[in-house]
């Protein structure tokens, strides 16, 4: 198995001053036989000198550059069908993997032959460089696994985690392209339901944290897509048609009477205060995590105290 091709897709739009750490952190692991496919979105900074200098040291990597900002969705789909692995890993440009990420994978892939997809928990990155806390992962075993089949839950990984074979992309027809964001949460749970997806507990990457996110600058889409898939994993399982997310959208949100409107509204607001508050905090940002612990609670001081209670378990599970 060891063997094996992997191509790593990287999508990367001014990332500049993170995507050598990337990349570096791919071609020096353990699994040597690869390729990185990076895929600049037209970006503005110096990207595009950076992706090419790389390039040029390695001749697995190759750059890309689209002609006009497609959006990450559009620019993984057509690395996709440019790879030549029979396996796709995502690495996200401001992400990093420990060395071995992939041997790991792999090893998964091969010891549960009936799943097509695999995936890790993370480790933050903080504004410094640092590796912080633990970002838990969902389903790690095969009785969570075959949950996720039968009741329509969604998996919790990262695009920067995931390995999943190139033919299960291509049958799929890869990412969503008229999500904004929210596709890499309906792909891969349409995926961990239809052909099978397990999770290592093992921290074998690093996701970095930044206020600048498209999740950041459209959360209300994200807290709305996320809800739109569950829902259509629940009509996969009945049968029935799955609904577009603008028809989501009408019927979660628009469509309600004003007073359900502000409730789901203060739902959804709180969630995204909450993720404010754990960048802010692992960020030692004193000031915001205050300001955005006080939003929570009053939100929803349920909400947030359940929270608090799944962070603590998950940092003393590590």
């Amino acid at each position: 198995m060891n063997s094996e091709k992997v191509s790593v897709i990287i999508p990367a739009f001014n990332a500049a001053d993170t995507l050598a750490e990337a990349v570096s952190s791919a071609v020096n692991g353990t699994h040597k036989h690869l390729e990185i496919l990076i895929v600049d979105d037209c970006s503005t900074d110096d990207t595009s000198r950076v992706g090419t200098k790389i390039a040029e040291e390695d001749s697995r990597i190759q750059y890309f550059r689209n002609p006009e900002n497609y959006g990450v969705s559009k620019s993984r789909n057509l690395m996709i069908y440019q790879a030549t692995g029979k396996y796709v890993a995502f690495l996200d440009s401001d992400d990093t993997w420990e060395p071995n990420k992939l041997e790991f994978c792999l090893k998964m892939l091969q010891d549960n032959p009936e799943v097509k997809a695999v995936a890790h928990a993370l480790r933050y990155l903080d504004k410094r460089g640092n590796k912080l806390s633990y970002v838990p992962t969902y389903p790690t075993t095969k009785a969570q696994m075959q949950e996720i089949k039968q009741t329509g839950e969604s998996p919790w990984v990262f695009p920067s985690s995931v390995v999943v074979d190139r033919s299960i992309l291509l049958s799929e027809g890869g990412f969503a392209e008229d999500w904004q964001v929210g596709e890499d949460t309906e792909l891969f749970t349409k995926i961990a339901q239809k052909y099978g997806l397990l999770a290592a507990t093992a921290p074998l990457g690093n996701y970095r944290i930044r206020g600048n996110s498209l999740t950041d600058k459209h959360w209300l889409k994200k807290r709305i897509a996320a809800d739109c898939v569950k829902e259509n994993q629940l009509r996969r399982l009945r049968g029935e048609k799955e609904l577009s997310l603008n028809e989501y959208e009408q019927v979660c949100f628009k469509n309600l009477s004003l007073l359900k409107k502000i409730n789901k509204f203060r739902e959804l607001l709180a969630l995204h205060y909450m993720r404010k508050l754990g960048q802010s905090l692992l960020n030692r940002e004193v000031l915001p995590t205050l300001l955005y612990g006080i939003a929570t609670t009053v939100l929803n001081p349920k909400a947030t105290l359940n929270k608090w209670k799944w962070m603590k378990y998950n940092e003393d599970k590590v």
